[in-house]
């Protein structure tokens, strides 16, 4: 039994164990053709990915095959890619600054921090961060990778990082717009919102949409490699009249541990001065990078049990290993797993090709991106986030709650404004702070009723009893403590210390001021933690009969007459 449930528990931390003997050429044929479109996707993404960290071009390359390969054997969900991302590159920007040793160094510790958090099961502290504060989050920074792309756009060179710092850099500096850049810019985005447009059209010949969807798909690829030939020719007459990537180092990195230390103008930065520069880096990156992958696994999981402490755990090794190879922070891609997903994949083997197709462009195709436009780039970014602006969000949340739209456009504003790792901060804060407040504040309906001979006063809170809502839920009950007052249980499943105390102490009051509070339809537990702390009898009542009998015939049932302990069979049946 125990080796069984010993093998049980492997094949779970590595799942390729579980799918591999089921392995079929059909599998593998369908892998190939995902993982090879993937791959078309991912390399002029990685290399567009790494301008926007602040690096050279090969970082970008270096960050995308190590975590194809690994999640191989660790990932769960077939579809998913890891790899550069837009947000995560951004995010690399404000910590690491452009300096690879810092990249490396953060995609490590950030991998700790992941496994770490996979190790103690503390996923569900991501959901402390809603949909609607997440939302804010992505859409604002989508907004900053956008505008901070418009620099190569017009062939600028100039620096920002926050939102107003870029457009401030801009407005000085419009008048140096190079034109040609400018040109291929919106030739570029045109042509790329042309091919998406196309992939996603329905027409009516299967050869001729699968046709649309390859190009469409490829759209990445297809526009960088045309630039870049028509780069290479401008360059063999005379030389391009816009700003290109320039030289590339070629070749695979050097495995070797991530950098501890850093040495620079005959000064030595320890590891605790890197820990120090990178700041909350080290704690905003791997909490970005889960919540986009565990999102993403579960888009694509098609209603089946994830295991979200398998994802963590796969999500931090990608990182890891990822950082002996000189690599960025990554995560899951969204638009390259759907790119995976539509391709048609079966396994997570499919990552193999896409990880192998980045590594021959890294052995031999660098000294070809050379010729590749830094505006071409640039509007391969821009095309790709600007869908990740979430408008389409607003209504349903409006439609939902208005009131969660208050958290979705704090974060969102403070993000722009303040800074993207202190924006998702407020945020959070923020909308906790609204929870905290309903719950310290719950609905509480309130009746007049009259009876023949008496009439009462029907107090209906319509969540549990918990210390923030204690005083709000007396104000009502003791506004007239000389009448009879009913406290409908119904929906109270939960009780503390303090609550319970309250209660009891209010009980009192109404005797003193010969009135009563009665219970109504309180359930074992409730009842038992507030005769915990209770020297008199409590009135209570099973269901109105029972308050009828109490109010109109004086006839009591107390705690001590319907329940003896926990295990009492007239307690049981009772409730």
């Amino acid at each position: 039994m125990a080796v069984a449930n010993f093998k049980g528990m492997i094949k779970d931390r590595i799942p390729i164990l579980k799918w591999l003997p089921q392995y079929k050429l059909k599998d593998a044929l369908s892998d190939l053709v995902a993982g090879f479109t993937v791959g078309l996707t991912l390399i002029p993404q990685a290399i567009a990915y790494a301008g926007l960290a602040g690096l050279e071009p090969q970082y970008g390359l270096y960050s995308a095959f190590a975590g194809s390969f690994v999640y191989i054997f660790f990932g769960t969900c077939r579809e998913v890619n890891i790899g550069p991302t837009a947000l995560i590159s951004l995010l690399t920007w404000t910590y690491a600054s452009g300096i690879p040793e810092y990249a490396a160094l953060l995609c490590f510790l950030s991998g700790c921090i992941t496994i770490l958090l996979g190790v103690l099961r503390l996923g569900f502290l991501i959901e402390f961060i809603s949909i609607p504060v997440v939302s804010g989050f992505t859409s604002a920074a989508s907004v900053i990778i956008a505008c901070s792309q418009i620099k190569n756009l017009l062939g600028l060179n100039i620096h920002g990082e926050k939102f107003v710092e870029i457009w401030v850099e801009l407005a000085h500096h419009i008048t140096d717009t190079k034109i040609p850049d400018l040109i291929l810019s919106c030739c570029c985005i045109l042509f790329l919102l042309v091919l998406k447009y196309l992939k996603d059209r329905e027409v009516a010949s299967t050869t001729l949409r699968k046709f649309l969807w390859t190009i469409g798909t490829a759209r990445n690829a297809f526009v960088v490699v045309l630039c870049a030939i028509a780069s290479y020719i401008f360059e063999m007459n005379g030389g391009a009249p816009y700003v290109l990537t320039g030289h590339i180092d070629a070749g695979l990195p050097i495995v070797e541990p991530p950098p501890f230390s850093r040495t620079i103008n005959n000064t030595t930065e320890s590891f605790i001065d890197m820990t120090k520069n990178l700041k909350f880096g080290i704690l905003v990156v791997p909490l970005i990078s889960i919540i986009g992958n565990v999102a993403i696994a579960k888009a694509f999981s098609q209603g089946m049990p994830l295991d979200a402490t398998q994802e963590m755990l796969t999500l931090g090794l990608c990182n890891v290993v990822g950082s002996f190879f000189q690599s960025m922070p990554v995560t899951g891609s969204f638009s390259r797993s759907a790119v995976n997903n539509a391709s048609g994949v079966r396994t997570p083997l499919g990552g193999i090709y896409t990880g192998i197709l980045v590594i021959l462009a890294l052995s031999l195709l660098t000294p070809y991106f050379y010729y590749i436009p830094k505006a071409t780039l640039s509007s391969v970014i821009i095309s790709a986030v600007i869908f990740m602006v979430e408008i389409g969000i607003i209504l349903p949340i409006w439609k939902c709650n208005r009131r969660d739209l208050i958290p979705t456009f704090i974060t969102f504003l403070a993000c722009l404004f303040i800074g993207v790792e202190i924006g998702i901060l407020i945020g959070t804060i923020f909308d906790l702070a609204i929870l905290i407040y309903l719950n310290a504040r719950p609905t509480i309906n309130i009746e007049h009723r009259k009876l023949s001979t008496t009439d009462y006063i029907l107090v209906r809170p319509t969540t549990g009893i918990l210390f923030p809502a204690v005083d709000h839920l007396r104000m009502y009950l003791t506004k007239n403590p000389s009448m009879n007052v009913v406290l409908d249980c119904e929906h109270i499943d939960k009780i503390d210390f303090t609550a319970a105390q309250s209660i009891n102490m209010m009980i009192k009051d109404f005797r003193k001021n010969n009135g009563q509070l009665i219970m109504l339809r309180p359930n074992l537990d409730v009842l038992t933690r507030i005769q915990s702390l209770s020297d008199k009898q409590i009135l209570i009542a099973r269901n109105e009969i029972d308050l009828i009998a109490i109010l109109g015939e004086s006839k009591s049932v107390t705690l001590d007459d319907i329940i003896v302990s926990k295990t009492d069979e007239r307690a049981s049946t009772w409730l």
